[in-house]
């Protein structure tokens, strides 16, 4: 889609969104309902890095406005267009702009585009059949995620089908091509997929559900990305002393797919529990890993998911290093009033080999102001180990957001 007419969509959007701001759902003679949605959300990053002479500053606005019109009981059409535009200060690279590299990476790119578009047939009580543009976050997004941290949001033109019955629930869908969080101009911006997702899951008891998935990723375009991969996860929760206690269980095996340039195979395991120390205090510890090989490019990998999600803010690890990665990692949770905040040390090292790659500090505050608007503050600080080729980073976060419904 062109810029032009990704502005002109937004436009449209936008006027469709004002007027349902004020008139809200608009039911028209043929049966048809509809409502809009959207959010505007600031955020000034700063970024200092090791590798860099100056730091990055990154001061970016996403608008996002969209509507759904529902026709009939079993039918709805869904548009959203999005824009990221930078205010003010620009110094920082958003990947791909040669004359930018000189500044740390924050991949927030200027762009304008449809983000989601689709049309959406209950075929059935609890089985919906849905094609178009969708935003797709499969379980905790490790695997299949929208990254929605990054101001451009992952999607995924794809057809899809859910089922809901009971205590089960399945999802499959076929993926024609990825939309990245980068520039949509660039080749890396847009990736052609023949790809296959699969999720289900089942819900034993109160607190405990089994999840199965197979996502076979065939990325024509990056092909050292393809991959597929099964798996398990185990979620459930239980009292203990008063206090209570949540936990993950999770393995999965992965191997070369598709197009793939090596041959291999890899393992990922994952264990974390939370328990609550008072009514306003959790402590969370976990291991999280990615295996790895001494030879090169045979590692797990997680080319879909939101990466900034997991292995520490700083997002020293968005690619798996050769050698796998084992993040060990503890954290405090709390709430005072509406505020809440979150603490994590991370303790990072090689699965193969006895390799300690560093350490990371992160810690967030965020509290809702009036108006449905919530501020967000946070810091990630990675540190290296000696002889290590991660870069040291220390990286600052404040946004801003209002987002209706």
């Amino acid at each position: 889609m062109s810029v032009q007419a990704g502005r002109i969509t937004c436009l449209l959007l936008a006027a469709l969104t004002m007027a349902g701001a004020d008139l809200g759902p608009v039911r028209a003679s043929v049966g048809s309902e509809s409502d809009c949605f959207g959010e505007f959300r600031y955020r000034f990053e700063w970024v200092d890095e090791e590798a860099f002479d100056v730091n990055a500053r990154a001061s970016t606005l996403l608008s996002r406005l969209g509507c759904r019109v529902s026709v009939g009981q079993r039918w709805e059409l869904m548009a959203e267009g999005s824009s990221v535009l930078a205010l003010g200060s620009d110094r920082y690279d958003p990947v791909g702009d040669p004359d930018r590299n000189r500044f740390p990476v924050v991949a927030d790119p200027e762009d304008t585009r449809l983000a989601r578009f689709s049309l959406r047939w209950l075929i059935a009580e609890g089985i919906a059949l849905s094609a178009g543009r969708h935003r797709i976050k499969l379980d905790n997004d490790r695997f299949i995620g929208n990254v929605g941290w990054r101001q451009n949001e992952q999607t995924y033109d794809s057809l899809q089908i859910s089922a809901e019955r009971d205590q089960w629930t399945a999802f499959y869908a076929y993926v024609d091509r990825v939309n990245r969080i980068f520039d949509q101009d660039l080749s890396i911006g847009r990736h052609d997929h023949r790809s296959h997702l699969l999720n289900a899951s089942l819900k034993i008891a109160d607190d405990h559900r089994f999840v199965a998935y197979f996502y076979d990723i065939d990325n024509r375009d990056a092909p050292v990305l393809a991959n597929s991969t099964v798996g398990l996860r185990y979620l459930g929760g239980s009292e203990w002393d008063t206090r209570g206690v949540d936990w993950l269980a999770e393995i999965a095996y992965q191997q070369d797919t598709g197009r793939a340039p090596i041959d291999y195979s890899a393992k990922y395991f994952h264990l974390e529990a939370t328990v609550d120390l008072n009514p306003a205090l959790r402590t969370q510890v976990g291991l999280e890993r990615l295996e790895g090989s001494r030879r090169p490019g045979r590692a797990f990998r997680t080319p879909l998911a939101t990466l900034h999600a997991f292995n520490g803010w700083a997002d020293r690890f968005l690619t798996t290093p050769d050698r796998g990665l084992d993040d060990l990692y503890l954290g405090l949770l709390g709430r005072s009033g509406r505020m809440v905040w979150r603490v994590m040390l991370h303790e990072f090292r090689s699965e193969a080999g006895s390799q300690r790659y560093g350490r990371e500090l992160d810690a967030s505050i965020a509290f809702p102001l009036d108006w449905d608007i919530h501020l967000l503050l946070k810091a990630a600080h990675f540190q290296r180990n000696d002889n290590q080729p991660f870069q040291d980073v220390t990286k600052l976060w404040a946004q801003l957001s209002w987002a209706w419904d």
